[in-house]
């Protein structure tokens, strides 16, 4: 009896002797390891900034059209992020404040400006400033030079424009057309006004006056009147055209979108679209009425839409890729001739109204 307890108390001790030692225990069940799913890498951010030259010509909007449908396209095609944001003065003729805009928009230090100035002499140094800093500097229709110079290449990365001696070229060889067209006689004299005095834009009423006289030198192309961007002094100008010169007068030639429409009003006040060959620039909602209506025979047409949209474009691959895109820093976009006859066949129909393009 005594044996078989010294035996339990002796298989005890060693297991408890086993237990003090340590022994492996069963292996406890695990969780399998959580594999996070990589991040997606955020979307490339990038702040533009229209600079316009104005807020309220309808032209100046049909560029911005072509901005921000361009935006829309370059978001999509490269899953870019782009915030466009427009500043500028109410009219052209408020040209200090467009040069203030330009230079508060340089300081908010954006990735890119785009814009367009009647004032080249006070905006190139504000545009170098821009560009030493980085920022992408883009002109759209008006620029800070002609297309045959490179005086401030250094100010600016791509310019997109339409060239002011074929506007005027395009506009003189239409008028003559017409007259001939309308059974007129090649002699007398035309009127033209314009907004402002502008060097790059100056060809524009020079090779209009050029082209018309020296195909038909019985006509007397006059100085042209400016009427700073001004609709009633515009119309003003021309009813004053019309009372001087009676019968006398053929033709009138109206070299941007308030111009034209002026025109238009004095020519439907007076009643004589059928003694005259009114030809406009550019087009608004006047002017794209006056067309239809008669009280315009043609607008000269820039693209408007293209300009703006090619410089949003530009803008965009530039900064992605660290250079222009383009093999040319100036890119000429030629005009049209949109009449009463084509103004609705939808290509002349968007070029006149940018608007219908709007996403």
């Amino acid at each position: 009896m005594m044996k078989k307890l010294f035996s339990i108390l002796l298989v005890v001790a060693m297991v408890a002797a086993l237990a003090a030692c340590g022994a492996p225990a069963a292996p406890a069940a695990t969780e399998a390891p959580v594999v996070e799913a990589p991040a997606e890498p955020e979307a490339k951010e990038f702040d533009v900034i229209w600079v316009t030259c104005s807020t309220q010509s309808e032209f100046w909007q049909y560029q911005q059209i072509g901005m921000e449908n361009a935006a829309l396209d370059m978001e999509e095609k490269y899953g870019v992020k782009i915030n466009f944001t427009v500043v500028g003065p109410a009219t052209e003729a408020e040209t200090e404040a467009y040069i203030r805009a330009f230079e508060n928009a340089v300081a908010a230090g954006p990735d890119a400006i785009i814009s367009a100035t009647q004032v080249p002499d006070s905006t190139w140094s504000v545009s170098k400033e821009a560009t030493d800093r980085g920022i992408v500097v883009n002109f759209t229709n008006c620029g800070l030079e002609p297309l045959d110079s490179n005086e401030y290449a250094d100010c600016y990365n791509q310019f997109y424009t339409t060239v002011s001696a074929d506007v005027g070229d395009m506009a003189g060889k239409i008028f003559l057309e017409m007259l001939e067209a309308n059974g007129m006689d090649k002699a007398g004299i035309v009127a033209m006004e314009f907004s402002n005095v502008n060097p790059s834009l100056q060809p524009r009423m020079d090779n209009f006056q050029a082209y018309v006289e020296g195909q038909a030198p019985d006509i007397d192309v006059l100085d042209c009147l400016f009427n700073n961007n001004d609709l009633q002094r515009a119309q003003a100008d021309i009813e004053n055209q019309i009372a001087a010169n009676g019968d006398k007068l053929i033709g009138i030639y109206g070299a941007n979108n308030i111009s034209s429409d002026g025109i238009a009003i004095a020519v439907e006040n007076a009643g004589i679209a059928d003694k005259v060959i009114a030809i406009g620039v550019d087009s608004d909602p006047v002017a794209i009425k006056a067309l239809e209506a008669g009280y315009l025979d043609c607008l000269i047409v820039q693209d408007a839409y293209g300009q703006g949209y090619a410089s949003m474009v530009n803008a965009i691959e530039t900064l992605l890729q660290g250079s222009n895109p383009e093999s040319e820093q100036k890119i000429a976009m030629p005009p049209v001739a949109v009449t009463t006859d084509n103004m609705h066949e939808p290509e002349y129909a968007a070029l006149l109204d940018p608007t219908l393009l709007k996403k």
